[in-house]
């Protein structure tokens, strides 16, 4: 699955969370009763130290030379993707947080080698904006290293610079907790940027403030 058409589905994916948002704001309708909104509009957290976690599903594409480890595989099954995340929150509305993601993908399987793993592991620095109080963009950059294993080796096809995009709705929204409905894209170049792998997950992520 090519990018464009990876943040296409990712868009679909999330328009049920975006109507989520829209209702908790008073679209609901006639006879619709929304719940009331934080205080102030936004959660008072300023000061405080999040983290959390999150697992997704979506699809990984290779663009390049010397990324792949199947020559002639012609198909896309589904990625795996695993994060977690430590940081503070600067104000009501911003936090700056460190951020390990892992995504998996199997490109090759065959009888004597079993299955062959493409992973792509990031380590980067990003900050996460919450536009209203249940929805939130973020952004980063860092480090990303890719390797392919299979039952007998390990192919490293070595590190380089990751970048990330994000959005998400908080479906149950409070101070000390979130549980959100994410979408995640995130590229990792290598070989002086002649190759890069994009990872796009759409998953749940579980919150502590």
């Amino acid at each position: 699955m090519k990018p464009t058409k990876i943040l296409i589905t990712l868009a679909i994916l999330l328009a049920p969370g975006l109507a989520l948002a829209q209702g908790y704001y008073g679209g609901g309708g006639p006879g619709y009763s929304n719940p009331p909104p934080p205080r102030d509009g936004f959660h008072q957290r300023a000061g405080r130290l999040t983290f959390g976690l999150g697992l997704g599903l979506g699809a990984m594409d290779d663009q390049g030379s010397k990324v792949t480890s199947c020559n002639n595989c012609n198909f896309n099954p589904l990625a795996l993707n695993f994060h977690l995340h430590v940081g503070g929150m600067l104000s009501n509305r911003f936090a700056l947080m460190g951020e390990y993601e892992g995504d998996f993908q199997t490109v090759h399987s065959d009888a004597y080698n079993g299955d062959t793993v493409l992973r792509q592991d990031t380590l980067m620095l990003e900050g996460q904006f919450w536009i209203i109080p249940i929805l939130w963009i973020k952004g980063g950059i860092g480090f990303a290293h890719l390797q392919a294993d299979d039952a007998y080796f390990t192919y490293d096809f070595g590190g380089g610079m990751a970048l990330m995009i994000g959005a998400g709705v908080e479906l149950l929204s409070a101070r000390n907790f979130s549980v959100d409905l994410q979408g995640r894209l995130v590229r990792g170049n290598y070989n002086g940027l002649a190759d890069s792998v994009t990872a796009g997950t759409i998953g749940i992520g579980v919150n502590w403030y």
